[in-house]
């Protein structure tokens, strides 16, 4: 008998339904007598139907409801135990506490060289009406990332920028909510239920898209720091560190076309190695490779690299308005010098959104061309809160325009994850 997920939350009183729990995680087709049209039932508990006392949703973290808890209250409890679920594993990682560690430590840097009174009297004296500008064009960049996105996918499948901007939002705003970059996840798990595409190729291209990021970052950061009067060993390290992204992309490049002869290398590198490790390094490396698929076509590549290039010139802009904002004085070139550096610098180990490291390296590129520490802390956390927040508002919008409960996709998508490093 086909067991649905009302039937189930009927039975809540019971404590002896655990084969309704089965059944309900069981694929069943049934045939309707009158219409003869088949139907299937759920594949899985979702946070929405779990029964209270089911002990199979999150490995036996589910919390039973009371006999009497309303049942239209319950799809609010399996929401909340399906967070409360991530956030115990998230408590037990050492990536979360390592973010931690690093964010707590690059704080403490920023505060410790900051005059608390001059932060004050800079963010009451800043005009904010340079605000809706500067966020305008952050979005206008957001557009130009996912027209680079469709093109970086363009092998796998042909999406229009219209329709990838949602997805990235969303993927951005989880981001700067969640631990450990799993917004690269959700926008994964999003591709493959709305789209039917591979989530490890979409992770491919998001990697890829990383890279692309990087390079760019560091070459505009290199050619505008001989205009700005960088001290010696800040410009030795920029053009260091642009010299090993460039390594990294023309090997990239390289890869691409030559997949056959990257994996009967990696395959004769990963033979020492333990099966379960480099079946996953091998993995990634595939995915990796599947993702840099359409990097073979010149044209596509140079429509890669043209909306990356816009993109993160657009994002200089956006930090060019709020320095106007806060009155600082400095020409545009400061401004890709620290967009290179902020953006580079929440690579580091950190919390949800780089909150640290990103307030730190701001400020130590505006206190490095001559601007007021109190000023460039102040400068420093209103563009990161102007970054953080329209994207996380906009960002749930989205999420609900598409119709997916955000607990939902953070369960998908911490068990996406566990299928990625399985």
């Amino acid at each position: 008998m086909r067991c649905s997920a009302s039937s189930i939350w009927a039975r809540s009183g019971s404590r002896s339904s655990s084969s309704a729990c089965t059944r309900a995680t069981t694929p069943v087709s049934s045939a309707k007598k009158s219409t003869g049209v088949k139907r299937e039932a759920w594949r899985e508990v979702s946070p929405m139907a779990a029964p209270p006392h089911c002990n199979c949703l999150h490995q036996g973290r589910a919390r039973a409801a009371p006999p009497f808890f309303p049942l239209a209250w319950r799809p609010i409890l399996g929401h909340v135990t399906a967070v409360d679920g991530l956030t115990r594993g998230w408590l037990r990682s050492g990536r979360l506490w390592l973010g931690l560690a690093g964010t707590a430590l690059f704080l403490g840097l920023f505060f410790a060289r900051t005059d608390l009174g001059e932060l004050w009297d800079a963010l009451r004296a800043a005009d904010y009406r340079w605000a809706v500008p500067a966020v305008a064009l952050w979005f206008v960049s957001a557009w130009f990332r996912s027209l680079r996105w469709g093109l970086l996918l363009r092998h796998l499948a042909r999406m229009s920028a219209s329709a990838l901007y949602p997805v990235l939002v969303i993927g951005y705003m989880a981001n700067n909510l969640l631990p450990a970059r799993l917004g690269e996840v959700v926008r994964a798990y999003i591709m493959g239920q709305r789209y039917g595409l591979s989530k490890m190729a979409v992770l491919g291209t998001i990697a890829v898209e990383r890279l692309l990021d990087a390079v760019v970052l560091l070459v505009l950061m290199t050619a505008a720091a001989a205009f700005v009067g960088l001290e010696g060993h800040l410009r030795a390290l920029s053009l260091a560190a642009a010299g090993l992204v460039l390594g990294g992309a023309a090997f990239l490049l390289w890869a691409a076309s030559h997949r056959g002869a990257v994996e009967r290398a990696l395959g004769f590198l990963l033979r020492p190695l333990p099966p379960r490790l480099a079946t996953r390094l091998q993995g990634a490396v595939d995915a990796f490779l599947e993702g840099a698929g359409a990097l073979r076509s010149p044209m596509v590549l140079a429509g890669v690299a043209l909306c990356g290039l816009i993109a993160w010139l657009l994002e200089a802009c956006m930090y060019y308005l709020v320095g106007v904002a806060f009155d600082l004085g400095e020409g545009f070139a400061v401004y890709l010098v620290l967009a290179g550096a902020a953006n580079l610098a929440i690579t580091v180990p950190s919390t949800s959104g780089g909150v640290g490291p990103f307030e730190w390296a701001s400020r130590e590129v505006l206190v490095a061309v001559g601007v007021a520490s109190g000023v460039a802390s102040a400068y420093a956390l209103a563009l990161h809160g102007l970054l953080l927040l329209p994207v996380i508002v906009v960002g749930l919008l989205f999420l609900w325009g598409i119709q997916l409960a955000p607990a939902a996709v953070l369960a998908r998508a911490e068990e996406a994850r566990a299928e990625v490093r399985e």
